[in-house]
């Protein structure tokens, strides 16, 4: 470890100057070094990087994210290391915490990573938490979804890492196919194919996200740590191609081992309201599932276990228990509903109030 280098940033980029200096000036005054590394930009990414007195090093693009990743760990000179990608900026709480954690015992830090995307042309909030801090000797491995190889127990840090990539467009066509050249390594690979699926979703491809979520669904074990996301995508997109009676199958085998995730409730109460809405007459028995649903959501409140969306054990699921009871006359219980999602800035809510 270089003297006076304790935390250096390891950050591959290519064509990012619409939000590197952002990310840069985050985290300048936490780490004690900047690393950039350029993998064939075109604008001024690299000029922005030197403007934060970063080293900036090159790195020829060859198609696999832990090559370039492992090559900027390789120019850091400090003993811990945090990796951040361009579209990434770290809240003021966060920068206190990982200066706090690496003073500590050996470990991986698990940043929060608070990512806006798109679903249903409205804009939502996820929340997961990836291994990004961590003393020098871990590597990469894997092309793409890039993971993280260390012996070290992995512990979660609280503060906020903002992400809005994937509002961006264009990485997603680059990222199907660096997908697609992996799986042909690992063929029905239940990771790479849920991850393929999400590209597929946010090129707004359903029916191709259902083909990639119905292979890692029947490949994948359930006890898998991202397998509740596997179930809880394949719902929505079963329930946007009005696959009813496959969807039905899924609750079915993965309900007890999902049960805990409010996630998985708010899918399940949103499909069974379509369910019903398609052929009342047929069914009509599923009916009390939509309010049942939402209720367990609400019972088991936000969560930290697995990748959530922000609100699915709160506002989210008040709103469209609000949505219910609106449907049914019932104008007291929606109007708490909507007051309570409201309450917590969901902003249909308060437009939902305005109408009542």
């Amino acid at each position: 470890m270089a003297q006076g280098v304790k935390l250096s940033l390891a950050l591959i980029a290519r064509n990012e100057a619409r939000c590197l200096a952002r990310c840069l000036a985050s985290i300048r005054n936490t780490v004690d070094e900047m690393v950039v590394v350029d993998t064939g930009s075109t604008d001024q990414t690299v000029a922005i990087a030197r403007q934060f007195s970063a080293n900036t090093f090159e790195f020829p693009w060859n198609g696999d994210f832990s090559a370039a990743r492992n090559f900027a760990l390789e120019q850091t000179r400090g003993g811990w290391i945090l990796v951040l990608d361009a579209d990434e900026h770290a809240s003021p709480a966060l920068g206190t915490e990982i200066r706090e954690f690496i003073s500590g015992k050996d470990a991986v830090g698990r940043l929060k990573i608070v990512s806006d995307f798109r679903r249903n042309n409205q804009v939502l909030r996820s929340q997961s938490f990836v291994s990004r801090l961590f003393p020098r000797g871990a590597r990469f491995e894997g092309r793409i979804h890039e993971q993280l190889i260390s012996p070290l127990p992995r512990l979660n840090l609280k503060g906020d890492l903002w992400h809005d990539g994937y509002l961006e467009p264009g990485k997603s066509e680059r990222n199907v196919k660096l997908l697609r050249e992996e799986l042909e390594n690992k063929p029905g690979d239940p990771y790479l194919l849920f991850q393929l699926a999400l590209e597929y979703s946010g090129l707004q491809k359903p029916v191709e996200a259902c083909r990639c979520l119905k292979q890692a669904f029947d490949a994948l074990r359930l006890d898998e740590p991202f397998a509740p996301n596997v179930v809880v995508d394949y719902l929505y997109v079963l329930t946007e191609l009005k696959e009813f009676q496959t969807a039905l199958g899924v609750i079915q085998r993965a309900a007890a081992v999902v049960d805990d995730f409010p996630d998985f409730h708010l899918a399940c109460g949103l499909f069974y309201m379509n369910l019903v809405r398609s052929n009342s007459a047929k069914y009509i028995s599923y009916l009390p599932n939509i309010e049942k649903s939402f209720k367990r959501a609400l019972s088991l409140g936000e969560s930290e276990k697995h990748k959530t969306v922000a609100g699915a054990g709160t506002f989210l699921a008040q709103y469209n228990l609000g949505t219910l009871y609106h449907v049914f006359g019932d104008a007291s219980a929606a109007r708490r509903c909507f007051e309570q999602a409201a309450a917590l800035g969901y902003q249909p809510a308060r437009e939902m109030l305005q109408r009542l």
